[in-house]
């Protein structure tokens, strides 16, 4: 038989395990996903033939309506995956036009201390990041860059070459 002190205890440890398994299950772990379905979609990205690392892919769908953005950013093979509400999740289906940019890497200069002897009070304004891709990619209507993602069709060799 158990004493009332170990069935107490016992009882504790019930609820609160059944209150840690509720509060999980209610923070997204579960399975009724309500978003939209989403298509895996994956390709690479060249410019004049060489593969291009760090450019921002990006789908803008053609019915803004009843579309959903997706993005990508391609590794120093050029090979990237689209995402839509996290990571690499896939594309909803539908008609895109897509825009690609490849920024530089600003650098960034440390702030400088007031009481340093070289702190100026009106830093002088940085320009912005330069495209290091011709501009027309940058622009969804301009790029002549489009692609259609059906329902469960997966993609896995878009090509975007880029040309001057």
């Amino acid at each position: 038989m158990s004493t009332p002190k170990r069935g107490k205890s016992l009882l504790c440890c019930v609820l609160i395990s059944s209150i840690v398994s509720v509060f999980f299950t209610g923070c997204g772990g579960g399975t009724d996903d309500e978003r939209p379905a989403r298509t895996s979609v994956s390709g690479t990205v060249t410019y004049n033939g060489t593969p291009v690392e760090g450019a921002s892919i990006a789908f803008v769908p053609v019915d803004q309506s009843n579309g959903r953005n997706a993005n990508g950013l391609s590794n120093a093979e050029g090979l990237f995956q689209m995402g839509t509400f996290e990571g690499t999740d896939g594309v909803v289906p539908g008609d895109y036009q897509v825009m690609i940019t490849k920024f530089e890497t600003a650098e960034t200069s440390e702030a400088l201390p007031e009481d340093d002897p070289n702190y100026d009070p009106n830093p002088k304004p940085q320009p912005p990041p330069e495209n290091l891709l011709p501009e027309k990619y940058a622009s969804a209507e301009n790029s002549g860059l489009t692609v259609t993602v059906e329902d469960g069709n997966e993609i896995t060799d878009l090509k975007f070459d880029l040309q001057d």
